[in-house]
């Protein structure tokens, strides 16, 4: 992977998870780019991206306590990520790998080792965006979503949940991809807005097998995982949606074994306390928004979301040939709460 050091040169203009950034990093996965014209040249983006391999001037933080520790090592018992804070920057430190700094405008990567660099982006569109989004105030949720009659359509990443394979279940029949494994859901004006992330999603062998008929073509997502990156746009998989859609319903989905609980789908509401803890365990980066005291603030957001919109439990059983069914008690499911 090559690495930009920086500068003006080649900086491209995205729409990632409803920012507009500009950057001059060598993205391996599809971001979206903005036309020539859109937004104007006059026209302030939300965020600038850059990495380089030196540290930015005058940073002094190394002494400083960290005011969270990942709670997940390395092989060596330091903690994989650590966040230290100055009066204007954070500092999100990936041990051996990389440090983010983090103004309210503009964020740079130092790469402190170049054997990692594929790390860099992995990193920065999964824990470093949501964190710089949830200091803004916009809960990101651990979640996949689709886009059914022009309403957003999230599936919570639960253990053993299969959120990818419910998500490329729906746009296999057609809907629209919104986002694969992280949602970012903005209040507006009383609604809720879920925000588009990239047109490609990520698929276990079996997955990409089932979905596309192939696998081993597929690069890999990380090189000592065998998850796969599949760019839908490319794949003639399904197409993406790349602007903000009403969130309609969140499901909370559990996979069971069908010779012990059988071959029904059930989807049930869940009360409303229940799914306000769903969505905080099932947030991003929860680990580390409980450790700042955020949670506090994002209570009232969630509890103001399950007044507004549908969170159901999705008791479905394990296996491929299974989906088609599941689809179509969601979408059944959807038409009833639209009526």
């Amino acid at each position: 992977m090559s690495v930009s050091a920086g500068g003006n040169a080649h900086r491209t203009v995205f729409r990632v998870f409803g920012l507009t950034m500009v950057s001059d990093f060598a993205f391996r996965n599809p971001l979206i780019r903005c036309p020539a014209n859109q937004p104007p040249a006059e026209a302030k983006p939300d965020l600038s991206f850059t990495c380089q391999d030196q540290p930015p001037d005058g940073m002094d933080w190394l002494t400083l306590p960290p005011v969270y520790r990942s709670p997940y090592h390395t092989v060596d018992g330091e903690s994989i990520t650590t966040l230290h804070r100055l009066e204007d920057c954070d500092i999100l430190h990936f041990t051996r790998v990389a440090d983010f700094y983090l103004w309210p405008e503009r964020i740079v990567c130092h790469l402190l080792d170049p054997a990692y660099a594929y790390m860099v982006e992995i990193h920065f569109l999964g824990t470093v965006l949501s964190f710089f989004l949830e200091r803004r105030g916009i809960p990101m949720l651990h979640a996949s979503a689709t886009v059914v009659e022009k309403r957003a359509v999230a599936f919570l990443s639960t253990h053993q949940g299969g959120k990818s394979a419910l998500a490329a279940g729906l746009v296999q029949a057609g809907y629209l991809l919104l986002t694969d494994d992280i949602l970012p859901v903005e209040p507006v004006n009383g609604h809720f807005l879920g925000h588009p992330g990239y047109p490609a999603m990520r698929m276990w062998p079996d997955e990409a097998q089932h979905f596309l008929g192939r696998h081993e073509d597929l690069e890999k997502v990380h090189p000592r995982l065998e998850k796969r990156r599949v760019p839908i746009e490319t794949q003639r998989f399904c197409a993406f949606c790349a602007e903000a859609q009403p969130l309609a319903c969140i499901y909370v989905p559990q996979r069971r074994d069908p010779a012990e609980w059988g071959e029904a789908v059930y989807i049930e509401p869940l009360r409303p306390m229940s799914a306000v803890m769903a969505l905080m365990h099932d947030s991003f980066i929860p680990h580390i928004t409980e450790a700042l005291g955020w949670q506090r603030a994002r209570l009232p957001i969630f509890a103001d979301l399950v007044r507004q919109i549908a969170v159901r439990r999705l008791l479905y059983p394990s296996g491929f040939h299974y989906l088609p069914r599941v689809r179509e008690a969601i979408l059944a499911d959807l038409s009833a709460i639209g009526s």
